[in-house]
């Protein structure tokens, strides 16, 4: 988030979570995915710094997935930094801490590999991950972004025990901002939402290019990830419902998507997270433009 054309989805997320009076920030790690962990790390600084809230420390984490490509096992990265800084944090305040996943769970999952007692030390993981009643329609990359890019982090991670909710694609695509509401936050006097709001014009126009053949994306973007930021405080804002869900680590044609039991048969399988599968999507961004405002 800052240059004209770069994804405003991330920056979002840690904005809100920062004005949201019943969420305290108490740490935040970057991981690779979308941009080099290095570029993730360096980008949280600067928007932390621009929000006045360099006391919130940045931890960098994994530049790799658990896994390279063909199997192969990843070469050294710096997830064990982040991961040990999770472990140690959850461990230190046992029940009080929910940890919001909005990237690839490699941290995540390194973390609970080495200290598997997180799961029961984690209040709750919300994630910003999969795609379940609906799917991509992208064959190159069947799966949501985040689960498709580290699906054995996912796999890890949904086998763990941990209290999990996952919000998926198919709801965080209904939550949009559209041109108009960019542009009135574009002339705003208070600093940070004008920003954001030039933020938010340059990757309507970059997004609106790169998929000519949706018209939603010509005039408005999905807040994926500040939908999962938003549940933590107000977890009403969607509708649950508990699942079983699995993430293909093996096929060439579906790793990385997620499948969702919803225990509907004769004999299901114990749930192992709840889902998303609704949004009251107006009172979300009604909520969202409030407390970016307050910023």
């Amino acid at each position: 988030m800052g240059n004209p054309g770069s994804d405003i989805d991330d920056g979002f997320a840690l904005a809100l979570a920062l004005a949201d009076p019943a969420v305290s920030v108490d740490l935040v790690t970057t991981v690779g995915g979308n941009a080099d962990v290095d570029v993730c790390t360096r980008l949280t600084g600067e928007l932390l710094e621009r929000l006045d809230r360099t006391d919130v420390p940045v931890v960098g984490g994994a530049s790799l997935p658990l896994r390279g490509g063909a199997g192969r096992r990843s070469g050294p990265h710096r997830a064990p930094y982040a991961a040990t800084a999770i472990a140690e944090a959850i461990a230190a305040a046992p029940g009080e801490i929910t940890l919001v996943a909005i990237g690839p769970l490699t941290n995540v999952a390194t973390a609970l590999l080495l200290d598997p007692a997180l799961a029961r030390d984690v209040r709750d993981v919300v994630v910003m991950g999969g795609v379940f009643l609906e799917q991509t329609n992208i064959a190159a990359m069947p799966g949501e972004y985040n689960l498709w890019s580290d699906p054995e982090a996912a796999a890890v991670v949904l086998a763990s025990g941990a209290p999990l909710r996952f919000v998926g694609l198919d709801v965080t695509r209904q939550v949009r901002l559209s041109r108009a509401d960019a542009a009135l936050m574009a002339e705003s006097e208070r600093d940070f939402e004008a920003f954001a709001g030039r933020c938010t014009i340059g990757w309507i126009d970059h997004h609106g290019a790169q998929n000519p053949g949706d018209p939603r994306e010509q005039d408005s973007c999905a807040l994926h990830d500040p939908l999962a930021v938003a549940v933590v405080s107000e977890p009403g804002l969607v509708t649950w419902r508990p699942a079983y869900v699995q993430v293909e680590t093996a096929g060439r044609v579906t790793r990385g998507t997620a499948v969702a039991d919803l225990l509907m048969s004769a004999h299901p399988p114990e749930p192992n997270c709840r889902i998303a599968t609704a949004v009251d999507a107006d009172a979300f961004v009604a909520r969202f433009r409030e407390r970016i405002r307050s910023l």
